[in-house]
């Protein structure tokens, strides 16, 4: 990638609505870097979306369908990508207000975004382009004008909204009702909205949008982003900021790079036969849960939890204090959200396994009750990564909100009763990481296991005491593939009969797990291996 010479803040200000509280929304975007296709293949290799290409060829996903909004901070007055671009042959812009002329900043978050060589999410044809300002206030979140007047709704067929830029009104009333604004129509409209935080390790963070709740912060992989603290006059303070990261030399150029990722499983959740017809699959927070529990953790990585001793596996604060669930990784984020739903039991199950790619979306927990999954690991593995996230459930007047709270553990199943793996009791089950995760103020909460023992094991979901209102949560996991002594045996059971005839059955004509050919599809060749192996 080629340096270019470092280019001033912009920086802008906007009246706001009559009779809204005098304060002027400062917006502001850093940008020095000039794209090059040697630095797309670094990225597309970072993110291991060659391995995506590698594993799936010309049936990858390429974001086709999906439409993307672009909010920018403009340069004068510019804020929408030069679309004479040979770039964006084939793209269809809108542009929400005036049509400036190009933005140099706009130009490159949308090569990295939906560009045709340089995006891996090329199959993206419809963009909106918004100024920040207006997008902010009067033109779509409509910050300022009280609790009768909702955000606008998207455009048909928008699904993410990206932005690379950061900005604060200097009052927290009013950054909390941009927020909270941003978190209803998240929510209201199934929408991924991606958002990165502010360059400079240690610098100063701003509000606007990475302090959102149902949104994803970005971050860089080097840690050269602010990574403080939500703080005590933004709601929800105490939180940690990225929930991620991914490659770009700047964070509005990486924060493109993860929204074009959710614009992959957005048209995987029209395109797959695992998720095709699931309406739990076309779910904001089934994306956003794939993406994270995907995550590559790298060397030193760590969420706090103690390596030894009675604390040992267990932490309050799910993710790592710089890189959050760490680098953003396509490929095990794909095969997280097409290993498709599974169904959680209200008490642990000694002889039913899930699949070790996997998520699970639950409109409703009862408080203080859980929801469990039972796995079967039948060599050790390296790693384990579970991710749980909710949506806070903003007021309708924007007054207020709610905000349940989960933990998530892991046991291990000893002749079929769940017993304790944390503290002393780990020792020999794990090597590092945490098999409890217990945040008070996180809307996410995170297992990351590292040297794990085959055996069985059971994850649970607990929702803690509380009148809060239920909002659905949705649970993802990934767990290394291992191999049973009898590819036949699906459900683990140690015997092949009528349980694993039904879920051949349930995926014919797929790719799934019953697959047992390898041909690519489940079929009368998988039926015939399976009934020489009954019983």
């Amino acid at each position: 990638m080629k340096n270019r010479h470092a280019r001033p803040i912009v920086a802008l200000s906007t009246a706001l609505p009559a009779g809204f509280a005098a304060h002027a929304i400062a917006v502001t975007i850093a940008c020095s870097c000039v794209w090059s296709v040697s630095y797309a293949r670094d990225t597309a290799s970072d993110v291991r979306y060659t391995d995506l290409l590698a594993r799936l060829g010309a049936a990858a996903p390429t974001g086709a369908g999906i439409g993307v909004g672009q909010i920018e901070a403009n340069e004068g007055s510019n804020y929408t990508p030069d679309q004479t671009l040979a770039d964006f042959s084939g793209t269809a812009f809108v542009v929400n207000g005036s049509s400036p002329a190009a933005s140099w900043h706009a130009t490159e978050v949308g090569k990295a975004f939906y560009g045709n060589t340089l995006s891996i999410a090329p199959g993206i044809t419809n963009v909106w382009c918004w100024s920040a300002s207006p997008y902010v206030t009067t033109a779509y979140l409509k910050v300022g004008s009280g609790g009768t007047v909702a955000p606008s709704t998207p455009p048909t067929g928008l699904r993410v909204f990206n932005h690379s830029w950061i900005g604060s009104f200097g009052s927290f009333s009013n950054d909390n009702d941009a927020l909270r604004r941003l978190d209803f129509a998240i929510n209201r409209d199934q929408l991924t909205v991606v958002a990165g935080v502010n360059n400079g390790a240690g610098s100063a963070a701003q509000p606007m949008m990475a302090y959102s709740y149902n949104g994803i912060a970005v971050g860089l992989p080097n840690g050269a982003h602010s990574n403080s603290l939500t703080p005590a006059n933004i709601d929800g303070p105490n939180r940690r900021k990225p929930d991620m990261v991914a490659p770009g030399q700047f964070t509005s150029f990486a924060t493109p790079v993860v929204g074009a990722a959710a614009a992959l499983l957005w048209d995987t959740a029209d395109s797959h036969p695992n998720t095709a017809g699931n309406g739990n699959a076309a779910r904001a927070v089934t994306v956003k849960a794939a993406l994270m529990a995907g995550t590559q953790h790298r060397a030193g990585w760590s969420n706090g939890a103690p390596e030894s001793g009675a604390s040992k596996g267990i932490t309050t604060t799910p993710l790592d204090a710089i890189y959050g669930a760490d680098l953003l990784d396509i490929n095990r984020s794909h095969l997280i959200y097409t290993g498709g739903e599974a169904t959680g039991f209200a008490a642990p199950q000694p002889s039913t396994f899930e699949r070790h790619a996997g998520w699970d979306y639950i409109p409703t927990v009862v408080a203080n009750t859980s929801v469990y999954w039972s796995f079967r690991v039948h060599q050790p593995v390296d790693e384990v990564s579970v991710v749980a996230t909710w949506h806070r459930l903003v007021a309708t007047n924007f007054g207020s909100w709610t905000l349940q709270d989960f933990d998530l553990r892991w046991w291990k199943l000893v002749n079929g009763v769940p017993t304790s793996i944390s503290g002393a009791e780990g020792a020999g089950i794990y090597a590092s990481g945490n098999v409890e995760s217990n945040s008070t103020v996180d809307n996410a909460e995170h297992l990351f296991i590292r040297n794990l023992a085959a055996g069985d094991y059971v994850l649970e979901l607990k929702r803690k005491a509380g009148s809060q209102l239920a909002m659905p949560v949705c649970v993802a996991w990934y767990i290394p593939e291992t191999v049973p002594s009898n590819p036949a045996d699906l459900d683990n059971d140690g015997s092949v009969g009528a349980a694993d005839l039904a879920l051949l059955l349930s995926q014919w004509g797929t790719n799934g797990s019953a697959d047992l050919s390898g041909n690519g599809s489940v079929g009368a060749e998988d039926l015939s291996i399976l009934l020489a192996s009954w019983g």
